[in-house]
């Protein structure tokens, strides 16, 4: 199975059957899931913030633009980075390889939760990022003990 089928099988198994997925990952694989859930959360929810900061820091046209555009890639990335945190650590040290995969339901909670915004549902400030992670923290804790620990290579 090419590796884009092979993740696309995870972020969908992991939505649908959260157990029985991490109990097939092989360990090789799911090395990058944070870094491109991250990314698709950043598309996702942040467009619009980094394009106002991208427009600041082009009027400014000085440090203080720049600072504007790292302010926005900075309020919209500490949402995925705090529930990341939280799901290591109900993962423990021996299980935190897999917490990028953890990310998915924020992912889906934002998503939807910014569509509807689009179409006039009025959704209150940080309540899709706040549910979102709680959920991602409720699958750390559904899927642990099917995790299979990873030594540690000290």
């Amino acid at each position: 199975m090419s590796p884009l089928l092979r993740a696309l099988w995870r972020y969908g198994g992991m939505l649908i059957r959260p157990r029985a997925t991490a109990r097939a990952l092989r360990a090789d694989e799911g090395r990058w899931d944070g870094l491109v859930l991250g990314v698709l959360y950043l598309l996702c929810v942040g467009t619009l913030e980094l394009l106002r900061g991208v427009a600041m820091a082009r009027v400014t046209a000085d440090l203080g633009g720049a600072l504007m555009l790292a302010a926005a890639l900075g309020r919209v990335l500490v949402a995925p980075i705090v529930v990341l945190v939280a799901c290591e650590t109900v993962l423990g040290r021996a299980r935190s390889h897999r917490r990028g995969l953890l990310l998915l339901p924020l992912l889906v909670v934002a998503a939807l939760a910014h569509e509807a915004e689009a179409h006039g549902v009025h959704v209150r400030t940080l309540v899709p990022e706040i549910v979102g992670g709680l959920s991602c923290i409720a699958l750390a804790w559904w899927v642990r003990p099917e995790i299979a620990a990873q030594e540690d290579p000290t």
